[in-house]
């Protein structure tokens, strides 16, 4: 199963957040700087379990204001 989780950042902590989230090994297979609504986009990869814990851990860094999980269904 694959996702794509939005994350957006509180203002001038967008590198920090990142690195951070590049520290999570289990599951993330890419994370990008992203122009919109989003500040980072990030794809992970696994079961439903997998992505959720990793869904938890994003949302337990440091100046994470949201998150927003889409998770493929085909």
């Amino acid at each position: 199963m694959k996702a794509l989780t939005l994350i957006t950042t509180e203002a001038g902590k967008l590198d920090a957040v990142a690195k951070a989230v590049r520290n999570i090994k289990n599951g993330i297979k890419e994370v990008l700087i992203v122009t919109g609504r989003a500040d980072i986009a990030v794809f992970s990869e696994g079961s439903i379990k997998d992505i959720r814990n990793t869904i938890v851990k994003i949302g337990k860094i440091r100046n994470v204001v949201t998150t927003e999980t889409m998770v493929e269904i085909e």
